[in-house]
């Protein structure tokens, strides 16, 4: 495809202006710079900046997941000017947070443009399990954990069965694994408090079959093709 034409499709601009464009110098194909028109591009292999800002086809789903650390806001922008995820992400393509973390809350946040498996993720009629990792004050005892595992009602908020265990239990606090199917407001801290133990700490570990493994604090990957053709399985 030549160049103007796909940076035409792309958005961002007429193919006229996107030949201005080119011969001003303002165009890179992958990392070199291209002023000559009529420049032949292959979409499924060339990268296309257009003054530092990377074009891309409409329609081009994205699936990316990032650890993402304390004090980073679970949001595509901030009225306090606070960090958020997105900045710790590539602007190569306009992507959005699937469901929240609070501000004290590491771990794995789920970020794509497809906007029909978004809503999938976080509608609870798929049951999709968020996995988390807890530490919390004291150690819960049998009926504590039997609590959560059947489900509680605590005002306006009515969860379904949890997966819990206990990891390791220390004189002061405990670490325990929660899996839970809802994605409401501070749910495992109102979970928590509910039952008498305060959270100190919380991580998502995972989101379905989507796992955070090894990934660094403030680092990010893009989806493997299995993890991709699961998430496309639950549509």
């Amino acid at each position: 495809m030549r160049l103007q034409k796909y940076m035409a499709h792309c958005g961002a601009a007429s193919r006229r202006k996107c030949e201005e464009f080119i011969k001003e110098g303002l165009v890179k194909v992958n990392d070199e710079v291209v002023t000559e028109l009529g420049t032949k591009i292959d979409p499924n292999v060339d990268r296309v900046y257009l003054d530092g800002k990377r074009l891309t086809l409409e329609g081009k789903k994205v699936y990316m997941i990032l650890n993402k650390p304390i004090g980073v806001v679970t949001s595509a922008s901030d009225e306090k000017d606070r960090p958020t995820v997105t900045d710790l992400v590539p602007d190569d393509y306009r992507v959005y947070p699937v469901g929240r973390l609070d501000i004290d809350t590491t771990g794995l946040v789920f970020l794509t443009n497809d906007g029909q498996l978004a809503n999938i993720m976080m509608h609870p009629r798929y049951k999709i399990g968020k996995k988390y990792i807890v530490t919390v004050d004291g150690t819960p005892n049998a009926h504590e954990l039997s609590l959560l595992r059947e489900g509680l009602n605590i005002r306006d908020l009515k969860t379904s069965p949890a997966n819990v265990k206990i990891l390791k239990s220390f004189k002061q606090d405990s670490i325990l694994e929660i899996e839970i199917f809802e994605g409401q407001n501070h749910q495992v801290k109102r979970m928590f408090d509910y039952i008498g133990h305060k959270v100190k700490k919380l991580k998502r570990i995972s989101m379905g079959e989507i796992q955070l493994l090894d990934l660094e604090p403030g680092n990010y990957r893009y989806l493997s093709e299995k993890e991709v053709k699961y998430l496309k399985g639950l549509k």
